[in-house]
């Protein structure tokens, strides 16, 4: 999974490779906590905390606010959510076929 953020002006790539379980059960909370049609300005903060865990702190939330661009905002937020989760679906998704 990767981020592209503008800092001073370039563009610079973040890659998160490896994602641990705990970061699963994270991004089930975060999602959970959040109602996607009214973001309010706390949850946009807590979802931006959340992208930051997921990237191993690599930027910080402020370089991530003012790096990213506003229409790929929600569309980032989203991506990340649906790879963490879309990652354990397709392994639970063959699982009870045999029985």
């Amino acid at each position: 999974m990767e981020i592209v953020l503008k800092i001073n002006g370039k563009d610079k790539t973040y890659t998160a490779g490896f994602i641990s379980a705990r970061m699963v059960r994270r991004t089930i909370e975060v999602s959970k906590e959040v109602n996607f049609d009214n973001i309010l300005p706390e949850e946009l903060d807590k979802l931006m905390d959340y992208i930051v865990e997921l990237f191993g702190n690599q930027f910080t939330r402020d370089e991530l606010y003012d790096g990213l661009a506003s229409k790929d905002l929600i569309p980032t937020i989203t991506k990340c959510i649906n790879e963490v989760v879309g990652e354990v679906s397709s392994v639970t998704a063959g699982e009870g076929k045999n029985e």
